[in-house]
């Protein structure tokens, strides 16, 4: 499920290039349960060693976006939007009630109305289907050398790209439905992906390797759902992942 906030502002608003945690700290105040939100903050859903929260984030999409040299902030026109997606209806309703009831955010020392609130639920029945990364998709590995760690990120054209993109969606499918969903026909190939759609971001202090562009996935239906509702990849609730249906093929 997708939820989208429109934004309006007087004018144009300033943000840090790197706003990624700004916008996961004004998602996160939206919600007004204590419980669910401390629950998703601190834990989120086990399985196994990883921990995952279920949602994930577009970046902030306006009617213009430039960057300012004089002051290295983005600068976005409005109106301005975000999509947030879940496949757990609770998250999505707690957040829309939080927009809703609040009628204002703040994103750094940029102030947002929330304008007006959309839902939608885009249902995967096909085998094939084509995305367009809302924000950038992130596969990773963590490797130990010279008792070190040190992280190693994929390229969409490498083979372990796939593999991870389906080993993390089947995780994501036991996690929401308590069943596995066999996740070994799935495949993905980069359909209009660039060189320039490989974004280099900070999540705080750590550099993420990720990227846009637009994907053919195929394999089960259930698991390109998740891909829509939860997010493809990793890092999905520090605004990653986070893809849009373009058609179903």
């Amino acid at each position: 499920m997708q939820l989208t906030i429109y934004f309006d502002a007087p004018g144009a608003i300033a943000v840090p290039v790197q706003y990624g945690h700004l916008l996961q700290g004004m998602i996160y105040r939206q919600m007004d349960d204590p419980a669910m939100r401390n629950y998703l903050h601190e834990q989120g859903f086990v399985l196994g060693k990883r921990r995952f929260k279920l949602f994930t984030f577009s970046r902030l999409m306006g009617e213009d976006v430039v960057y300012d040299k004089k002051t290295r902030r983005l600068i976005l026109k409005p109106p301005i939007r975000l999509t947030i997606c879940s496949p757990i209806p609770s998250i999505l309703q707690e957040l829309g009630t939080g927009f809703m009831r609040r009628g204002k955010v703040r994103i750094g020392s940029a102030h947002l109305e929330v304008k007006e609130i959309a839902t939608a639920a885009p249902k995967v029945s096909e085998n094939t289907i084509r995305v367009r990364m809302l924000s950038p998709l992130v596969v990773y590995s963590t490797f130990a050398q010279d008792g070190r760690k040190f992280t190693y990120y994929y390229s969409p054209y490498e083979e372990r790209f796939s593999q991870l993109i389906a080993s993390n969606l089947e995780k994501k499918h036991l996690l929401v439905y308590g069943c596995s969903c066999p996740a070994d026909g799935m495949s993905e190939r980069p359909v209009k992906v660039d060189e320039r759609d490989m974004k280099v971001t900070y999540y705080k202090e750590t550099v993420v390797k990720g990227w846009l562009g637009e994907y053919e996935l195929s394999g089960e239906p259930e698991l390109l759902q998740l891909a829509l509702d939860a997010g493809l990849g990793a890092k999905n609730s520090q605004g990653y992942g986070c893809c849009k249906l373009v058609n179903a093929l």
